[in-house]
């Protein structure tokens, strides 16, 4: 057993099995956890409310194998409440969590960052930035961050110059698509440097931009989140 508890977020449950349920968890010393709840079905309507996204709990659990099973749980702060599209973005933030973060893998800054974007999706005049931001910060966090002030030979990013945004090589000075990269102003890769997201074209380049860069490194699997947006 797990003597130490430690801080998580629910991330996604799922059911398991007849009666258990399988609770993925964003922990900030050991990482994403997926433990088994066992009861979980038989559990009230109360009890079940406690193990759902966005709840701050103190966590500890029990098992060798590969499968571990959840043995205590307290929750530490009320749930953040989110409706919408606040509640959509918060569900794309952990399926991207759960897709680009292997199992066992600690990152306390991720938790952290984590923490404070969900906080900040409850104001939903500001989501479009706040997503960008976090994807932004998130892809440093797991070392895979754009260049965002130098183009692919070194020189300064240029405000009103086209470029060319490839996944392996950054920013090229092109006015045309080059190895199915993504167009956008040099204003943009700036703006998104400086987290200066008011202005709307840069919000819509850097969208783009981070649905194609995440899409290298969540496989070709879409998010199944992105497909709730177009109903809100």
């Amino acid at each position: 057993m797990n003597d130490n508890f430690q801080t998580a977020y629910v991330l996604h449950v799922r059911h398991y099995r007849e009666t258990s349920g399988l609770v993925d968890f964003m922990t900030h010393d050991s990482g994403r956890l997926s433990l088994l709840a066992k009861g979980y079905k038989r559990q009230g309507k109360s009890a079940k409310s406690f193990l759902q996204p966005f709840r701050k709990l103190s966590i500890t659990w029990r098992g060798r194998g590969e499968l571990k099973t959840l043995a205590a749980a307290e929750e530490l702060a009320g749930p953040v409440n989110l409706e919408g599209q606040s509640l959509i973005s918060g569900l794309y933030i952990n399926e991207l969590i759960t897709r680009l973060l292997q199992p066992m893998d600690p990152h306390p800054e991720l938790f952290e960052l984590y923490e404070q974007t969900i906080s900040l999706l409850s104001n939903p005049l500001n989501l479009e930035s706040v997503l960008r931001l976090f994807e932004r910060n998130v892809l440093d966090v797991m070392g895979y961050g754009l260049q965002l002030t130098a183009n692919s030979d070194g020189e300064e990013i240029e405000e009103d110059v086209d470029y060319c945004y490839v996944v392996d090589q950054g920013a090229v000075k092109s006015n045309k698509v080059l190895q199915n990269g993504i167009m956008l102003k040099g204003k943009t890769l700036l703006s998104l440097n400086a987290s200066d997201m008011m202005d709307p074209e840069v919000l819509k380049e850097s969208k783009n931009l981070m649905r194609y860069v995440l899409s290298h490194h969540v496989g070709n699997k879409p998010l199944k989140t992105r497909d709730l947006f177009r109903y809100y």
